[in-house]
């Protein structure tokens, strides 16, 4: 088994088919990351962001014309708000988990990381996005 991938980024303009949410920082990742396997999560597909990178690799700084678009188009809907949510706890010192999760097996996992002190976790699927815990 490998383990979850630290400060990459996996998914694009929103993770899609996924769970995220915020978790405190430091010991509070270790029994997510045990259950998941248990609950039949490759954990090469987990993806975990911290720190300074965690930050840049969730909100990069726009560039270029098309990166300012998107970034347009991102403000119009509830994305921003979302990513304005972890953006605050990784600054606090927070970790932000994505887990790949079913539409069905949403509630399991989001419940994994709410009783871990987990926060701000939204199920995003295809074509739509669900808070399953408070911010």
């Amino acid at each position: 088994m490998t383990g979850p991938q630290e400060n990459v980024k996996i998914f694009g303009l929103r993770p899609v088919e996924a769970i995220a949410g915020l978790v405190p920082g430091g010991q509070h990742c270790i029994p997510i990351m045990a259950a998941l396997p248990g609950l039949g999560i490759e954990m090469d597909t987990v993806g975990v962001l911290h720190g300074a990178d965690g930050i840049r690799i969730l909100d990069p700084e726009p560039h270029g014309i098309g990166q300012r678009i998107r970034r347009f188009f991102e403000s119009l809907g509830y994305q921003a708000e979302i990513i304005k949510l972890w953006d605050e706890g990784l600054r606090k010192g927070e970790s932000m988990i994505v887990v790949p999760a079913s539409y069905p097996g949403r509630a399991t996992i989001s419940q994994l990381i709410a009783a871990n002190g987990g926060h701000a976790v939204f199920y995003f699927g295809v074509g739509h996005v669900e808070s399953l815990t408070g911010p």
